[in-house]
């Protein structure tokens, strides 16, 4: 398999990994994720306050779920480079593509798909009924065009690791 299907493939398990975080915190901890809604969305809702228990619940859980992806995203650089010594280039460029392919999935099928497409009502945040943001195509492309900048950095930094620890521990 060359470099590039392999970091594509694995682009996809860390974009599976990535919804398996987002769907439980759409229900269980929605105010966590209002940031992220378009801003007519963002005004609208009506949204309960959370209680403490709520709130250190949701801290734990997205704690957790970060721990798993950068986890996963370090031990991909790790275990595919591992045996033999490589260029800073090829570790940051495996990663920079999982971390786009996770980008791309994002907003074709989260974004455009899920929210702007089919739109399920169970992704309507409580008194957002009717905002026309979900249907706001151009505002989820702007995002994944801030998502390529911030892909781009967290590629970088974990290439930066993942090579220092192949070069100081591995190699």
């Amino acid at each position: 398999m060359t470099p590039v299907l392999s970091a594509l493939l694995e682009g996809l398990v860390w974009s599976a990994l990535w919804v398996a975080m987002l769907m439980p915190m759409f229900f269980r901890f929605p105010w966590l994720l209002v940031h992220d809604y378009p801003e007519d969305a963002r005004k609208a809702v009506r949204l309960p306050e959370p209680t403490p228990a709520q709130r250190r619940n949701g801290i734990l859980f997205t704690v957790f779920g970060y721990v798993i992806l950068l986890g996963t995203l370090t031990a991909a650089g790790l275990v595919h480079y591992g045996s033999g010594p490589v260029l800073f280039g090829a570790v940051f460029l495996h990663l920079w593509i999982i971390c786009m392919t996770w980008n791309v999935v994002d907003l074709l099928v989260l974004d455009w798909l899920v929210f702007c497409t089919i739109t399920p009502k169970s992704f309507i945040l409580p008194g957002t009924e009717g905002c026309k943001g979900y249907k706001d195509y151009r505002f989820h492309f702007i995002g994944f065009l801030k998502g390529c900048v911030y892909m781009t950095l967290f590629a970088l930094i974990f290439a930066g690791i993942d090579f220092a620890v192949l070069k100081l521990l591995i190699w």
